[in-house]
């Protein structure tokens, strides 16, 4: 804590010094080298590429793993564009988001440079840095329709920034990411941060061709490798083999008889339910006769999943016997995030000298915030449990980030929220289930959802590894959570959907005033596009791009085959046919079809 307190400290002093030199001697000093100086670390070749293509005036699509230090290309960004004193937008797709991103940018550029814009709050509006969430400002380019450049906030913007842009898939909110690229100025620079996809080429080259020259920046490194890991009842084992490229065999139904119970292991031969293992003259247990190993039923291998399902407190106990805390530990549900709170606040994960500044905290956070305090957590939060989730209030889960940063919390309940770019990397994240409840059912999760929240794994600058930890649950076991990780990143789908309340705001713009030279008086009136306009708006969907170029590759397809047909059509003559007949054919069978083709010309 105290040396991320420095390094904070080291940049906020670097950025008031290279501003002042700025204005001093204007903004052509501005240059990578001068950006990459307000940092105490050296810069990942990733976010060298970034920084540079945006100095360039490129907007800029990043795909990086979770965790691996995409903010600090938005914040160079933030600092060349505070020196040159324009603004900068940072849109976030949570308000808990928005409010971390808000603290950290203060810290950085001071509190008047930077400003909030939620559902929640507005605070400082025109400040040089706004941050706020995405549907804030894609409400923002709907207004902005048909204004000038000294009617609108919007115009006086020269970055905005997309954070956790690969939101663009997310079914019920996917459009707003969409809408917000389509609706932007093109004079806008974009800056778009997105987890790891299979498509991020698409991404950058439906941007571009909508709004203008974009440069891709790509990495698959993570900054802090990642090993995975498999909790079962009585064991934590490795849930890959030594090469990474298919499950650990110990993990196989075959072998449960070896970690299923310490003193009785038990295994599934033909014509029998349980079987001990025999043992020898010696004592030793005698090899099982493999060759009678039946494929159990699909009751029996839930029975089977369900005496394998541990109890939160055995594979916390896990974690702390493995040195693998502190960490995060998702679970799909509120209520399931302060049941397991309760369920485990007698255990005592803090030294005497940590519970004693976790009080001390608390008491000032009282004093400060008396409403902000959630009672039926104190418990939990002095034994270094908390819960973190949206129905928690904004300034205790802030309170619960900060100490969790600190290291005075060891775990977290959190629901998958969290793993959506909040600053609370971690040593271990558990996935408690690999499937999540919804209306029709139960739902698996997708790679992309399994490696963003495994991806909170691993602290840069303090961890070597960082810990993957998949629970066994009745549903799913080892081999389900390979095929999830195996399976390969999804590419980004477009949710883009053309609604009546979308094209009534394209149509209908913002409220402009106007004042008439001869009477003085002041008149508002609408000034929106045409219904043509707004329908080629509609048509520039990240969809239709993917769509469109899917078409022109199957055209390319179509046209070549036909070549090819056409030149193998026009070799094929009566003399290509005698020759190759002459080739392939004996002297008698040439002959005899000869004689027999001049019988058809006669």
């Amino acid at each position: 804590a105290e040396r991320r307190q420095r390094s904070e400290q080291y940049k906020s002093q670097q950025v008031a010094k290279l501003v002042a030199e700025v204005r001093e001697f204007g903004d052509d000093i501005i240059d990578y080298n001068e950006l990459a100086g307000i940092y105490d670390f050296p810069i990942d070749k990733f976010q060298r590429l970034a920084i540079q293509a945006f100095l360039r005036g490129s907007s800029v699509v990043v795909s990086a793993p979770t965790s691996s230090g995409k903010t600090l290309i938005a914040e160079a960004a933030a600092v060349a564009t505070v020196a040159r004193g324009r603004r900068l937008f940072y849109t976030t797709p949570l308000k808990a988001l928005s409010n971390q991103k808000f603290r950290e940018f203060r810290s950085t550029f001071g509190d008047h440079n930077v400003g909030l814009l939620t559902g929640d709050s507005a605070i400082n509006k025109d400040a040089q840095i706004l941050i706020m969430t995405t549907e804030i400002l894609r409400n923002m380019l709907y207004q902005s329709v048909g204004m000038s450049a000294s009617d609108g906030r919007l115009f006086e913007v020269d970055v905005i920034v997309l954070d956790e842009v690969h939101y663009l898939s997310d079914i019920s909110r996917g459009t707003v990411w969409e809408e917000t690229v389509i609706y932007c100025p093109k004079e806008v620079q974009l800056i778009c941060l997105s987890a790891t996809v299979a498509n991020p080429d698409e991404l950058a080259g439906w941007i571009g061709q909508i709004h203008g020259k974009t440069e891709l920046v790509t990495s698959s490194k993570r900054p802090v490798p990642l090993t995975w890991h498999f909790s079962k009842k009585f064991a934590l084992l490795p849930l890959l083999d030594g090469k990474g490229k298919k499950m650990n065999r110990k993990l196989r139904m075959s072998h449960v008889q070896n970690i299923s119970s310490p003193k009785s292991e038990f295994y599934y031969v033909k014509g029998k339910r349980k079987v001990r293992t025999n043992k020898n003259e010696q004592g030793n247990r005698s090899p099982l006769d493999i060759s009678k190993q039946v494929q159990l039923s699909k009751h029996e291998v839930t029975n089977m999943r369900r005496s394998q399902v541990p109890l939160i407190r055995e594979t916390l106990s896990q974690l702390w016997e493995n040195d693998m805390l502190p960490a995060i530990w998702f679970i799909f549900s509120r209520r399931g995030c302060d049941a397991a709170v309760e369920y485990i606040e007698d255990c005592r994960l803090l030294h005497d000298c940590e519970a004693s500044e976790v009080e001390l905290e608390l008491r000032r956070f009282r004093m400060q915030y008396p409403d902000a305090v959630r009672e039926n957590a104190v418990k939990g939060l002095l034994r270094g449990v908390a819960a973190h989730h949206a129905g928690c209030l904004p300034l205790w889960k802030s309170f619960i980030e900060e100490l969790f940063q600190r290291g005075l919390v060891k775990v977290v309940f959190a629901t998958e929220t969290l793993a959506a770019g909040i600053n609370m990397p971690a040593r271990t994240a558990v996935i408690s289930s690999l499937s999540k409840r919804i209306d029709a059912g139960r739902q698996l999760l997708t790679p992309n959802n399994l490696f963003q929240m495994a991806g909170r794994a691993g602290r840069r600058g303090i961890d070597t590894v960082g810990h993957s930890v998949l629970v066994q649950t009745t549903n799913e076991g080892p081999e389900e959570c390979c095929d999830v990780i195996f399976a390969g990143l999804e590419p980004l789908v477009s949710q883009f959907t053309a609604s009546y309340g979308m094209v009534l705001n394209l149509l209908a713009g913002s409220k402009v005033t106007h004042k008439q030279k001869e009477s003085g008086d002041v008149k508002a009136k609408r000034s929106g596009r045409t219904l043509e306009e707004a329908r080629k708006l509609v048509e520039q969907s990240f969809g239709n791009y993917v769509g469109s170029n899917v078409m022109v590759a199957a055209k390319e397809e179509l046209e070549r085959i036909q070549k090819d047909i056409q030149h193998l059509s026009s070799e094929i003559t009566d003399e290509f046919i005698d020759r190759k007949c002459r080739k392939e054919l004996s002297e008698e069978d040439y002959a005899e079809i000869s004689l027999l083709q001049n019988k058809l010309k006669v």
